[in-house]
């Protein structure tokens, strides 16, 4: 009887895996990376605890659009919107 046609064969080159430079190479790089998620986060608290709410700030087109509008034009920018979204739902019915 014939066996070595029913044996499951690997592939030939396999592949010998990462040496520990490259090892502690990818390590490194993951923790720098985690540190400045770690760093931008911990900015964005400090911003948020100082009243300023990240992504809203005077260079970015939503900040200057949010300081270019008063209390008043807000109000009525709420009532306009809240109007129509009332109009869809209670339409849908």
């Amino acid at each position: 009887m014939n066996i070595e046609k029913y044996l499951v064969k690997g592939p030939e080159n396999e592949w010998p895996g990462l040496t520990l430079d490259e090892l502690r190479y990818a390590r490194a790089i993951t923790r720098s990376r985690i540190d400045i998620s770690r760093e931008i986060l911990g900015i964005q608290i400090r911003q948020i605890y100082q009243g300023q709410f990240p992504g809203t700030g005077k260079r970015t087109l939503v900040g200057r659009m949010l300081s270019a509008l008063s209390f008043l034009d807000y109000a009525l920018l709420a009532a306009r919107f809240g109007g129509k979204i009332f109009s869809f739902f209670s339409h849908r019915r």
